[in-house]
């Protein structure tokens, strides 16, 4: 698995902690895919397309260089949180989050 299809996982995670998303379905289902897409993702054998990674973007309002680790900032906010590395649920309460301002 790559990087970026990584941090895509680990940001389904989050949305899913704050509640954007219900599922690994509905997250699949909003960005054009297939729950079956994202287990063969998490399985190394298959990688987010581009028209995902775009949907992505859009439909959850995310930071393009942040999918692609180039920069901390989540979103396209001006009070986005910011993640130093990937967010692994076992660490969620210990995650160091912070407001960009």
């Amino acid at each position: 698995m790559n990087q970026t299809d990584e941090i895509i996982l680990e940001l389904l995670d989050y949305l899913r902690l704050i509640k954007e998303v219900k599922s690994e379905a509905d997250f699949a289902r909003r960005i054009g895919s297939y729950r079956a897409t994202l287990t063969k993702i998490k399985k190394g054998t298959a990688h987010f397309t581009v028209e995902q990674i775009g949907s992505i973007c859009r439909e959850f309002n995310v930071n393009a260089n942040f999918l692609f680790g180039a920069q901390k900032k989540v979103f396209n906010t001006d009070d986005s949180i910011e993640i130093d590395r990937y967010l692994k649920p076992e660490n969620i309460e210990t995650t160091a989050f912070s407001s960009s301002k």
